[in-house]
């Protein structure tokens, strides 16, 4: 068996927002963001947001994919999926292509459904005689 050494992959950088913390501002990142803690402000990021049981968002999210454990009051942009978990509570808007809200999950607010483009396919007679 052959070994690459070249081929070194670095684990995933997480940026973390701890339990008992409070930050104001403006975060944007490539890499996941797990908020344990408390957060005022905006989020943008292009991996996963999550919200842990016991935090709190104030203010605007827009990734990937948003894992809401907590509270959050803004308006939030999945480009994925948007999933209010049963510890979960959203007040404001959401927008995704996927939205799931487990059992116990709360949501107050507007939601919006993106769909995906639908290619249309024109049938003329043969094919309909065809299918017949």
């Amino acid at each position: 068996m052959k070994i690459n050494r070249n081929k070194i992959s670095e684990p995933e950088s997480v940026t973390i927002i701890a339990a008992g913390t409070t930050m104001t501002g403006k975060i944007e990142s490539n890499q996941p963001i797990r908020i344990e803690g408390r957060f005022i402000g905006d989020i943008n990021g292009k991996g996963t947001v999550t919200t842990c049981s016991d935090s709190s968002v104030q203010g605007n999210i827009e990734a990937d994919e948003i894992i809401i454990g907590g509270q959050i009051k803004g308006e939030l942009s999945g480009f994925t999926s948007i999933t209010i978990q049963h510890t979960g509570a959203v007040e404001g808007s959401i927008q995704s292509d996927t939205i799931i809200i487990e059992k116990g999950g709360l949501f107050e607010g507007e939601c919006l459904m993106t769909q995906k483009e639908v290619e249309i396919i024109e049938m003329g007679p043969k094919l309909l005689e065809k299918q017949a």
